[in-house]
């Protein structure tokens, strides 16, 4: 059992070599992180290859706003973008192939053969396409350890969480494409209905976000929109000029979608601090760029964004959905004579 397991796994290895995306892709993840460790600090701000001078008071070394600004680097344009975005639709192009091409008549008599249930051997096709992006994010986020430690002083394991935050991010929607390739034997299809689903809820996610911003931060800054006119007025106690509800709607049409941006965001969360109060916490990137942090209003507002979705709500209703979509998928492929 374990041999066959090896076996598959060591299989899809070697397809993802074969691939030229992935070591495309892996090239690229190379040099974004060694132009991020390039970054660092010194008594008069930042510094690029060790000579290359940036001169900024505020991204001094060992100041709280240059360990925010270069973790928050990594999280909100390395994690962000590159990984939760470029890296995942590169990974599901190159891994999509994988369960059409294994359906195929011919193919799958010979995995059938081994000795291993249906369930186990789907599982394990499955597990190997989910290594394109986990290796991905494994040598970013190791290079990102190294850079922060050497850089700022911070050995936080934490950035680590990186790998099966991402990882398990492409799952869910590699597991519609998977189900959509059990059906029809489509690559075409199930690339579609893989963009389909990331798409739809990707606006949801960000309906949601805009509206909060809307209805509720904006409200406790004294300011309100109108959504049916765009104006802005002043706000009155509990006003959120009509957004707050939009907000509530498109959070309910969240609840049992897979929630990739909302994952993505959790990783400020799980990247904790020992000895002192978490640089992270109501902070982006461009709050750091722009003192904005400083505001202690603005900052406390921040926080309560981030933290307006419980840990279940962002990650167990995407589990939820993920099961589902993978247990529909496993039965008809355990049911379906090849």
């Amino acid at each position: 059992m374990m041999q066959v397991a090896i076996a598959v796994l060591l299989d899809s290895l070697h397809l993802l070599r074969a691939r030229k995306m992935f070591g495309i892709a892996l090239a690229i993840s190379l040099a974004i992180g060694v132009a991020y460790a390039a970054i660092g600090f010194d008594a008069e701000g930042m510094t690029l290859f060790g000579f290359k001078k940036i001169p900024n008071p505020m991204m001094t070394e060992g100041s709280e706003n240059a360990a925010a600004f270069y973790i928050l680097l990594f999280i909100d344009v390395i994690v962000r973008y590159w990984l939760a975005w470029v890296v995942i639709l590169i990974g599901l192009i190159s891994t999509i192939s994988i369960f059409p091409d294994f359906l195929a008549e011919g193919s799958i008599g010979v995995s059938l053969s081994k000795p291993v249930s249906r369930p186990v051997l789907f599982l394990l096709k499955y597990l190997g396409g989910l290594m394109f992006v986990a290796l991905q994010v494994f040598l970013l986020s190791l290079i990102a350890f190294l850079a922060i430690g050497f850089r700022i002083g911070e050995w936080n394991i934490g950035i680590f969480w990186a790998v099966p935050v991402v990882t398990f991010v492409f799952s869910l929607i590699y597991c519609v494409s998977v189900l959509a390739a059990v059906v029809t034997k489509s690559t075409a299809f199930s690339l579609i209905a893989g963009l389909g689903i990331w798409g739809f809820s990707l606006l949801v996610q960000w309906g949601e976000d805009l509206t909060y911003k809307f209805g509720v931060m904006m409200p406790e800054m004294g300011a309100t929109v109108d959504v049916s006119t765009g104006q802005t007025k002043v706000a009155e106690e509990g006003d959120g000029g009509g957004a707050r509800s939009w907000q509530r709607t498109f959070e309910g049409i969240m609840t049992p979608l897979p929630k990739t941006r909302a994952c993505t965001l959790w990783l400020k969360r799980l990247i904790v601090f020992d000895d002192r109060e978490s640089p992270l916490q109501g902070m982006d990137l461009g709050m750091v760029l722009t003192g904005a942090g400083d505001d202690p209003q603005m900052r406390e507002l921040m926080v309560k964004y981030e933290a307006r979705h419980s840990a279940w709500y962002v990650f167990g209703t995407s589990a939820l959905f993920q099961a589902v979509v993978l247990g529909l998928a496993i039965t008809l492929f355990s049911r379906r004579d090849y």
